[in-house]
């Protein structure tokens, strides 16, 4: 299950990703809202770290791992 959840959660945030990056660079938003939409990017980018860590070893537990 949890892998799933990581495939799921991986692939969403790229999208959000991809949404703030053609936002940005169509100048659809104000250039107030450029250091939110880094930040936000920046805590993805660290949670997606972090679930990646986990994930390795919640599948060198089960075994299941390389």
């Amino acid at each position: 299950m949890f892998p799933k959840f990581y495939k799921i959660f991986n692939y969403s945030t790229i999208a959000i990703v991809i949404v703030f990056l053609i936002l940005i660079l169509t100048n659809s938003v104000s250039r107030d809202i450029y250091i939110t939409l880094l930040v936000i990017t920046l805590i993805i980018f660290i949670a997606r770290i972090v679930l990646r860590v986990y994930l390795q070893s919640y599948l060198k537990k089960s075994g299941k791992g390389e």
